[in-house]
């Protein structure tokens, strides 16, 4: 490209071979043509082969995109009305609930007016405001496929379980509210309160078994440590066969759940509360799959195809 510059057909990001990416280490002068084929944009986390050569004018190595710099959002998000932002973006929500600051039931306040209320710095809320507007690409995972199974078991705790250790109460206090205000026009969020509580609770013990019995064991029979009995059955044959079982019902729960609200398609008379627990809960059922994903199709596979000789014996 004759000046050096390609643009993001998806989000308007520029990269500027003339001032590099130092958000991602790249010097100035690197080509575009020489980023490897796996470089994703920095913005919105698009590939390589969605740029196209760009006639912009240079920006500063803080402002090259084509949209509003974070700066200007920076400045317009204190005097914003903070139900509008979330009316605007469900996904705010979360950040707004870890300072308390309410964002439905009439509330008329701006983010500043709320934040001193509850004397809060304003610009720590802004701050993570805009890293949830960024929603900034998570970096590729290995193959894990190749991975140990212990490294694999220790990316599903810290990646799935433990944000759903804090997730799933706050979905339940979400779907608690809404079933309150809305649940006499709304019955069927009533059961949905029901099937979610349930949920949570057969999840979170699902979870504590594998944390405490069949991670440990699938990681101490790769490594070839002292044989270690699973009730009359032996192995980890049927520990597995458990936790697929277990997660059949899970997605059968999920299933009712979105039959319940459907597909998470909010009523016309849903309040901010009502949009954010849908938002939240179709979230939570994207983040179910490639949970499941990992476990049944990867980890337990592998697990069962360990040696013989490394078996878990009664």
């Amino acid at each position: 490209m004759a000046n050096g510059k390609t643009i993001c057909t998806v989000c308007n990001y520029i990269f500027d071979e003339a001032l590099g990416e130092p958000r991602q280490a790249i010097s100035p002068r690197v080509k575009f043509d020489d980023l490897p084929e796996s470089w994703q944009c920095p913005e919105c986390g698009s590939s390589k082969d969605m740029f196209q050569p760009c006639s912009c004018v240079a920006y500063s190595v803080y402002e090259h995109t084509c949209v509003r710099p974070n700066r200007e959002r920076a400045v317009a998000l204190p005097t914003s009305s903070v139900r509008q932002l979330v009316a605007e973006q469900p996904a705010l929500a979360a950040v707004l609930e870890q300072y308390s600051i309410e964002y439905c039931h009439g509330t008329k306040a701006t983010l500043q007016e709320a934040c001193n209320e509850k004397g809060i710095a304003v610009e720590a809320v802004v701050e993570k405001l805009l890293a949830a507007e960024r929603q900034e690409p998570s970096p590729p995972e290995p193959d894990w496929t190749k991975v140990s199974l212990r490294e694999l078991a220790e990316y599903i705790v810290a990646s799935y379980h433990q944000p759903l250790r804090k997730e799933l109460p706050r979905l339940v206090e979400l779907a608690e509210k809404v079933a309150k205000f809305h649940g006499k026009k709304h019955p069927e969020m009533i059961q949905l309160l029901d099937v979610l509580k349930s949920f949570r609770q057969e999840l979170e013990l699902h979870m504590e078994k594998e944390e405490l019995i069949l991670f440990p064991a699938i990681s101490g029979i790769e490594a070839g440590g002292s044989p270690k009995a699973f009730g009359c059955r032996g192995g980890v044959e049927h520990p597995i066969e458990v936790m697929k079982q277990e997660h059949g019902d899970a997605d059968e729960a999920i299933t009712r759940m979105r039959r319940l609200t459907n597909n998470y398609t909010p009523p016309s008379d849903a309040c901010n509360t009502f949009n954010v627990l849908l938002y939240s809960l179709a979230k939570l059922e994207l983040e179910m799959q490639q949970h499941v994903q990992k476990e049944n199709n990867i980890l337990f596979p592998r697990a069962l195809a360990l040696p013989k000789s490394q078996a878990v014996r009664v």
